[in-house]
């Protein structure tokens, strides 16, 4: 019985990873005149999350190079959502912030997780810390699996 369990939660993990990834590749606007891709939404979700952030730190939060952020940027500065300051404290760093576009994009992504995640927001709210746990620790071996496929 056990097995049959087992099996059960690995395909509806792999239907999601699937799912996801099928997702990705879909722009939408968020509220914006320019397609807006979900690794770019996230990254500007990083930034509104996070004032005047280094593209370092950005690079930091999603595990990724700098210049991989650093290329993203230029495509986000290109549509007009992100534009770069120097930083006033250390002149030779470069600091990210939303511009109006980037925070009205920001703030429709918001709505978007409040409206589609609230499900499962409740769900994770009905469990216990045991519970909770238990996912964590799924979710941190799910992702070291998926880094070893990447």
């Amino acid at each position: 019985m056990k097995n049959n369990k087992k099996k059960d939660v690995i395909e509806k993990y792999i239907t999601l990873v699937e799912k996801t990834s099928k997702n990705s590749d879909r722009p939408k606007y968020f509220g914006t005149d320019v397609e807006i891709y979900r690794s770019e939404i996230h990254i500007l979700n990083v930034i509104g999350d996070n004032e005047d952030l280094h593209i370092s730190e950005v690079a930091r939060k999603f595990g990724v190079t700098k210049g991989a952020v650093s290329k993203a940027i230029k495509k986000l500065e290109k549509k007009g959502l992100v534009e770069k300051i120097t930083d006033k404290i250390n002149n030779t760093r470069i600091l990210v912030r939303l511009t109006d576009k980037g925070m009205k994009a920001y703030e429709a992504h918001e709505r978007y997780h409040d409206h589609y995640d609230k499900d499962m927001v409740s769900y994770l709210s009905s469990l216990t810390e045991y519970e909770l746990d238990i996912l964590d620790t799924f979710l941190e071996k799910a992702n070291a699996m998926a880094e070893r496929h990447i």
